[in-house]
């Protein structure tokens, strides 16, 4: 956390061209983007996700706590979902024949925390088959591997970008691999 918030500040004072804005998809968050020297860039995001999403993760996790053994999954509800995520980048211009803005792909690495409020229904394997509820904070961290596009327009100080990334779950469930996208527009300064 010390290395995030130094690097922001850093960004900061050194004046580099920054933005911020909204990312669509999933996860669904607002976005910063501060650009350095040559083609580097640094990214974080603060963002969340809709309760329905990623349903056979959260069935496929319930059947991994070993408090659930000898226990049927019934389903569950996810209350509040907080991602943050970081990552540096590799900026690279696409040069486009008369094309009015800066078109760029880019590729990168960092992480990615989870923190999910997940409220389980479940019964007993054996008749009777009584009903429980269990609420359960999963955690996910991992390294993100990810890769996009974005425009920039030459008169409005607006980028729309589009990416992709995979994620290797090392908190949780270690090992495995959990893709994502989104697409968005940021304002820069």
């Amino acid at each position: 956390m010390a290395a995030i918030i130094l690097t922001f500040a850093t960004l900061v004072v050194n004046g580099q061209d920054h933005s911020i804005g909204l990312r669509l998809g999933y996860p669904l968050g607002i976005t910063y983007k501060g650009y350095l020297a040559g083609n580097h860039a640094f990214e974080f995001l603060i963002g969340t996700a809709p309760s329905g999403w990623s349903t056979s993760y959260y069935e496929k996790s319930f059947n991994k706590f070993d408090d659930f053994d000898n226990y049927q999954y019934e389903g569950h509800r996810v209350r509040n979902t907080v991602y943050l995520q970081g990552r540096y980048d590799f900026q690279y211009n696409i040069p486009v024949d008369g094309m009015v803005g800066t078109l760029d792909w880019y590729w990168g690495a960092g992480a990615i925390l989870k923190f999910a409020s997940v409220e389980y229904r479940y019964t007993t394997v054996e008749p009777p088959k009584n009903p429980y509820y269990d609420t359960v904070t999963d955690v996910d961290f991992g390294p993100e591997f990810a890769g996009g596009m974005e425009y920039t327009f030459e008169d409005v100080p607006i980028t729309l970008f589009g990416e992709v990334s995979v994620m290797m779950e090392l908190v949780n469930r270690p090992i495995i691999l959990r893709g994502f996208a989104g697409v968005g527009g940021r304002f820069r300064f």
